[in-house]
């Protein structure tokens, strides 16, 4: 008897599974699933849920999508760092090209120095070699959309527009512009943030569009490992 008042007690089973999620992740974190389900908690549970392993089959993609991008647009700036005849990585930027800014007309533009040193910082402290490729393995997405953004338009995007050979046009916003959604998509979902409130299906073709400017093999292959189709398609809120 004593054995099984110890097990009543222990068995987490008894409490509901939202109030689990609720005493740990707090009310105010699940008021937002649980107004989008009516106040059914089980709903609200089965949303929060849907939503993690939405995020783990974006992020999934995401990262396959994020080191094609990198390496992409890597190997046009070193072409591009060649041809001008320079020495050593176009990371050491000897003419100060990444600081100009376009917009705004000023003399430095500091963030892809701040960028580039910062991934530097984690070459060394993970005790890895100072070299070209270990400190691109470093980098964060971030530097890679400003490489495409309109600050650069006129001084960089010529030369990086050939990374994206398979793309309608050499217009550069549309790069940018799925680059910037897929982006934030990625920090909200680094930061634990509620996905299913966007237009995830539509991330999901620019996702896709993306790889497909870069390779069509490439989003195919990205599209056959991928889990996200099947899991767009369990959406609790979409269930009869």
């Amino acid at each position: 008897m004593l054995l099984k008042t110890i097990l009543g007690m222990c068995d987490v089973g008894k409490q509901g599974s939202y109030e689990v999620a609720e005493h740990h992740f707090s009310a105010a974190r699940l008021h937002h699933y649980l107004v989008a389900a009516g106040d059914d908690r089980d709903l609200a549970h089965a949303l929060y849920v849907w939503n993690s392993q939405l995020a783990a089959a974006f992020f999934t993609d995401l990262g396959h999508l994020e080191v094609a991008v990198r390496n992409a647009l890597d190997e046009r700036m070193r072409m591009r760092h060649q041809s001008a005849g320079h020495a050593g990585s176009w990371l050491d930027d000897p003419t100060g090209a990444l600081g100009r800014d376009l917009i705004n007309a000023r003399p430095r533009h500091r963030q892809p120095y701040r960028d580039i040193d910062r991934a530097r910082r984690r070459v060394h402290d993970n005790g890895k070699p100072l070299d070209h490729g270990q400190i691109i393995s470093e980098t964060s997405l971030g530097l890679w959309h400003q490489l495409v953004s309109k600050r650069f338009a006129s001084s960089l995007w010529p030369d990086l527009a050939g990374a994206f050979p398979h793309a309608p046009s050499r217009n550069r916003a549309l790069v940018a512009d799925r680059l910037e959604a897929l982006r934030d998509l990625r920090n909200r979902i680094g930061h634990h943030h509620r996905i299913w409130n966007l237009p995830c299906e539509g991330l999901r073709v620019q996702l896709q569009e993306l790889a497909g400017y870069i390779d069509s093999d490439l989003a195919t292959w990205i599209e056959a490992s991928s889990s996200l189709s099947s899991t767009l398609a369990r959406s609790p809120l979409a269930a009869p």
